[in-house]
């Protein structure tokens, strides 16, 4: 039958669901053409005479844009409860956007909730045959077309981030990519909850001090005593570690942050000793207008300016599987930097040994491979030193991938939000571990080393250190972490 336009209205769960969704710029024209080739799904309205559509809301709009009076519509009863789930099902094929598809989600759940399995709707709407009782996630899924996997990523998104809908909308972020971005959101809000991991926050005994303070102030250390430092401090702007707004990390500006930190370098300054080395991992941050701060090496300035630090090495780590960026306008961020800094010319430092996955010649002299240890003598015969650039161009290699938190999580029964990388802690603790025979060679003993981590986390460089008989130190402000990094060392048989 045929029906005045200006007695047809858009339902209102159409204009909540799809309202951002309509373009009609192409269909417009296709109507021009062709005319209105299907008919209008609606139901009676409130006013009598009028009519609400549940299928072609777009075809509606093109209608009253091209002025067309009449429209050939076919008039539906339907229950209330049922309309929600029609206009899902006749929307089906459409192309939209991830918020929209929410938008199904949650409208699907909240009707297949109420009565499932029961209501003829559900028995000729879902597969014939097939009973409704089950996973709603897989019948909601389903319907709308997607697996169930983006049901449950689309809603953990919506729960946690909600925001980034926006983004993904724009194209500038995929469903997955968010959803990594909410994962590691979860996480670190979960770090952060005071009191969520039972035990002792301190401990002190001969080879272990785990302490759950700032490394600001670092009396229980004597001047000059500790071997070496490795430490990845709480880059500026880029994660939480604890709701104290005062958190390192947490300034107002790149200033107080680089005058904050390296306020904690002097202290590091103070308890290294003459012939240590400290490593320390930085990474940049941008601005509100989108430049970089050059923070790491503005950092490494204001210590040498305070300090007599000499810096040996400027190291790019390149990362392997830097987080997901979908930004359009740069090249997306895979690398940051570690510093290699001393108190004096005359330090420990060890060359190292690196396997080689590859029997491929090096570009670079030397050209040959050790084949038969699976070692590159490129870098470990003690006339070559390792390159400044860990990189794998040459496979004399160290790439540091992001740390893999769900390991993280079974070990210590918490998910810290940035580990500190497996390989890249394993390289730096062989560059200044002392070897086991070194009381031959240096008169030192190597349960006479000394490791501190003063943003130790959740410290499995401090765990290693102690494995291979070291002393080692960790400070953090985060009492989640210092307890259980104590429970971990506690396995290990460490004395408490």
């Amino acid at each position: 039958m045929k029906i005045e336009v200006s007695k047809l209205k858009s339902h209102p769960l159409n204009d909540r669901i799809y309202s951002g969704n309509m373009d009609i710029d192409d269909l417009v024209e296709n109507i021009k053409k062709v005319g209105l080739l299907e008919p209008l799904v609606v139901i009676p309205g409130n006013i009598s005479g009028n009519y609400l559509v549940l299928s072609g809301n777009r075809r509606l709009k093109c209608l009253k844009h091209l002025e067309i009076s009449h429209a050939n519509v076919r008039v539906i009863n339907v229950e209330k409860s049922e309309i929600p789930l029609m206009i899902v099902s006749y929307n089906r094929t459409r192309v939209k956007k991830p918020s929209c598809i929410l938008k199904e989600i949650l409208i699907l759940e909240k009707s297949y909730r109420i009565g499932r399995g029961s209501r003829e709707f559900q028995k000729r709407f879902v597969n014939v045959g097939k009973k409704v009782k089950g996973d709603t996630r897989e019948i909601v899924g389903e319907k709308i077309g997607i697996s169930t996997g983006q049901v449950s990523k689309l809603k953990y998104i919506y729960n946690i981030k909600p925001e980034l809908f926006d983004r993904i909308d724009d194209g500038e972020l995929t469903i997955n990519q968010a959803y990594i971005i909410c994962e590691r959101h979860k996480n670190q809000e979960d770090a952060k909850k005071v009191n969520k991991i039972k035990g002792r926050k301190n401990l002190h005994s001969q080879q272990v001090t785990i302490l759950n303070k700032s490394s600001e102030v670092m009396d229980e250390i004597p001047n000059n005593f500790i071997s070496a430092i490795i430490t990845s401090p709480v880059f500026y702007l880029k994660r939480r570690y604890s709701n104290n707004e005062n958190e390192l990390g947490n300034e107002k500006s790149s200033e107080d942050y680089i005058k904050r930190l390296c306020n904690h370098m002097d202290e590091c300054y103070r308890v290294l000793s003459k012939d240590g080395v400290m490593f320390l991992h930085l990474d940049d941050t941008y601005d509100e207008n989108g430049s970089l701060q050059n923070i790491p090496h503005r950092v490494i300035i204001e210590m040498m300016k305070r300090r007599k630090w000499i810096l040996r090495n400027t190291i790019i780590n390149k990362k392997s599987n830097p987080l997901p960026s979908s930004v359009k306008n740069r090249l997306s961020s895979s690398y940051d930097f570690i510093f290699m800094l001393v108190k004096s010319r005359n330090y420990s430092f060890n060359h190292i040994r690196v396997k080689s996955t590859s029997s491929n010649k090096s570009i670079t002299p030397p050209f040959h491979r050790g084949n038969n240890t699976g070692v590159s003598p490129y870098i470990s015969d003690g006339k070559k030193n390792i390159q400044d650039f860990l990189d794998e161009v040459n496979l004399d290699i160290i790439v540091s991938s992001v740390a893999n938190q769900i390991r993280t999580k079974k070990r210590f029964g918490l998910l810290h939000p940035c580990p500190f990388p497996e390989k890249l802690r394993k390289v730096l603790l062989g560059l200044v571990l002392p070897p086991n025979n070194s009381d031959k060679i240096t008169g030192k003993k190597r349960s006479d080393f000394r490791l501190l981590d003063p943003f130790c986390g959740l410290s499995e460089l401090l765990l290693e250190g102690y494995e291979n008989g070291i002393s080692v130190y960790g400070y953090d402000v985060n009492s989640n972490f210092t307890k259980s990094v104590i429970k971990e060392f506690r396995k290990l048989g460490a004395s408490l």
